[in-house]
């Protein structure tokens, strides 16, 4: 836990909090870990949960245990007060578990509020510009999975915590606005195709809306897990799963 966050982690929050700590010598530097052998080794750790591994779903599966233990973690901070947290890949570490997979992050600081002078927008670049990219880049050359999926994936836990947020806060809420416009968007602030436009897709089905992903995940290789919840392949049966 970040003590300055602790009035923010609380009640149903509490266990993002404990996600996070602040430890400027990291155990295992998270930039060294995404393009080491050690990234490798926590994969083949994390895959054997399944008796004949694919080894695009283990890096998907993966991943979204990445993207679901820091997004919500960074996110709430950021959309309730502004809070910027230190994500840089080459000053902060990772916490694995003994299965394999993510059950932390130690930042270098406990980061501080953004400067109430500043424009509106870019109040995310410091997670999706700073982070998510270099982070995604990094794990698409060293794994089988695409860049496009990998953003999937955390398109899908941005989304997530963006709409829980907004029935809280309100879609007026100006956090809140400029996350939905990020996601809006087809190109972000420097031009460059966006990674996060549209990742996932309200469709109506029989009176209701139906959540669907954008880009399918590809778990579906896996024959033990099959489709999730929000595949977007069509007349597919899913089963519940992320």
């Amino acid at each position: 836990m970040i003590p300055e966050l602790s009035h923010i982690f609380q009640g149903p929050f509490a266990a993002l909090g404990e996600t996070l700590s602040v430890d400027g010598s990291p155990t295992i530097p998270l930039g060294n870990f995404c393009s080491s052998p050690q990234l490798h080794e926590t994969l083949g750790i994390f895959a054997r949960r399944w008796p004949d591994p694919d080894p695009r779903v283990v890096a998907t599966q993966w991943s979204k245990t990445y993207f679901s233990t820091l997004l919500p973690a960074v996110l709430l901070p950021c959309l309730l007060h502004d809070w910027h947290l230190p994500l840089s890949p080459q000053k902060m570490g990772i916490r694995i578990s003994t299965a394999g997979s993510v059950l932390g992050f130690e930042l270098p600081s406990p980061g501080g509020h953004r400067n109430a002078q500043e424009k509106a927008s870019g109040r995310f670049d410091f997670l999706v510009a700073d982070h998510l990219r270099p982070v995604i880049d990094m794990l698409a050359a060293a794994t089988p999975l695409p860049a496009k999926v990998l953003w999937s994936n955390a398109g899908n836990v941005f989304e997530n915590v963006v709409g829980r947020a907004s029935s809280l806060l309100g879609h007026a809420h100006p956090a809140v606005c400029e996350a939905m416009t990020i996601m809006a968007d087809r190109r972000d602030s420097a031009c460059r195709a966006n990674p996060l436009f549209e990742p996932i897709r309200y469709l109506n089905e029989g009176g209701e809306n139906a959540r669907q992903r954008r880009i399918c995940c590809l778990r579906y290789f896996q024959p033990e897990l099959g489709y999730c919840k929000s595949c977007p392949k069509p007349g597919l049966e899913p089963d519940g799963g992320s």
